[in-house]
């Protein structure tokens, strides 16, 4: 992967592992069953080997298996935080992987605010580069902006100011 670095990607969606591992046990999936489905040595490797792939260049991005009971659809921004804790990445680097490259990964321009690329845009309170864990709250999402046109508009100037 090292030397193809500049083409190819790596999206090993390690969270549905992490959820079988942290979150799935109201569902009959405890830490005896993890083990015996390979999610938390799985896990465990992820730990070892994703930090080793981002020192040698390879783009790693964050993403998942959802749709299952123990991991919904929707979870992105705890994936963020997870990308942080469990692999090294800073905020910034983690919302780099999930925009900027992710629109490289898809052929897209995504990930910077300029002519040409889309208008997805989030407007936040607070300062998710520093804490990625303020997106996990849908309050401090102020604004949604899909594709040039507000999903969730502001609801006056003033108040995205404060």
């Amino acid at each position: 992967m090292e030397a193809a670095r500049d083409r190819v990607f790596r999206a090993s969606a390690p969270f549905l592992l992490y959820a079988r591992c942290h979150e799935a046990e109201a569902f009959g999936i405890g830490p005896e069953q993890a083990a015996r489905m390979g999610a938390v040595s799985g896990l465990e490797l992820m730990q070892q080997v994703i930090p080793e792939l981002r020192r040698r260049g390879v783009r790693v991005l964050p993403g998942g298996d959802y749709g299952f009971p123990y991991n919904p659809i929707g979870r992105n921004a705890r994936d963020l935080q997870l990308f942080v804790d469990l692999f090294g990445f800073s905020p910034r680097e983690a919302l780099v992987a999930a925009t900027r490259q992710g629109g490289e990964l898809m052929d897209m321009p995504l990930g910077e605010i300029r002519a040409g690329h889309l208008a997805d845009i989030l407007l936040v309170s607070g300062d998710p580069t520093a804490d990625v864990t303020i997106l996990q709250d849908r309050a401090n999402l102020l604004a949604i902006m899909k594709g040039g046109r507000f999903h969730k508009s502001p609801v006056s100037a003033r108040e995205v100011i404060q």
